[in-house]
């Protein structure tokens, strides 16, 4: 399991404070990463988990508890491989403003087909207990192998969700009409309504893998 540092702790309430105050992201990023010698992997576990007093409470009034009888827009890639980052064994965050996020650009690279096979079953049997009015899982197509993903998931969703291929994926999640479902914060920041599908399927079948981030700073 992550150990979260005393240090850690410290460095992140600093951040946040400073980030409220309106200090510029990155000056305070780097001033805390030296200030308590914060690895790698630390430092992006603040830029991913920790956001200004403000940003937490934007993106909180956008949250929709249920996404029944709503367009739910899937940003597949985002959603897949939270998922696909417990099934590694690896943990995952719950992040101040509430989403559950991975530090994979720290220290995870590809995607293992069966276990995004038994990802894609996952998000299957919760759009089913979700019941939205449709469901769009949005792929990015510059991502390699991103054609061969996409016939996965449709194989496994067949008449359950529409699978897009998509140049610019964010912007296509964005421009959908209905809850969007990403823990990516440019995404999330820019949607009207919100919801953290990976987040609630992982806190229903890997709980023992969440670090609640949250309550500690």
């Amino acid at each position: 399991m992550f150990f979260v540092r005393e240090e850690v702790v410290e460095a992140s309430r600093d951040y946040k404070y400073l980030l409220s105050r309106g200090y510029k992201q990155r000056v305070v990023l780097d001033l805390v990463t030296s200030r308590y010698s914060l690895s790698s992997v630390e430092r992006t576990l603040l830029l991913r988990c920790v956001h200004s007093r403000q940003d937490v409470e934007a993106i909180r009034s956008k949250y929709v508890g249920s996404v029944a009888h709503y367009p739910l827009i899937v940003d597949g890639y985002n959603v897949l491989l939270t998922l696909h980052t417990v099934m590694e064994g690896m943990d995952v965050f719950l992040c101040d403003d509430g989403f559950v996020r991975d530090l994979r650009k720290s220290y995870r690279k590809g995607i293992e087909l069966k276990m995004l096979e038994d990802a894609i079953e996952l998000l299957k049997k919760e759009l089913l207990e979700l019941t939205p009015s449709s469901v769009t899982i949005v792929l990015d197509k510059n991502v390699s192998y991103s054609g061969h993903h996409a016939d996965t998931i449709r194989n496994f969703t067949r008449d359950l969700a529409e699978v897009v291929l998509a140049d610019k994926a964010d912007m296509r999640v964005i421009g959908g009409d209905g809850v969007i479902a990403s823990s990516d914060y440019v995404i999330i920041s820019r949607a009207r309504r919100i919801y953290d599908l990976a987040g609630e399927i992982i806190k229903k079948y890997f709980r023992d893998k969440v670090i609640d981030l949250a309550s500690l700073i």
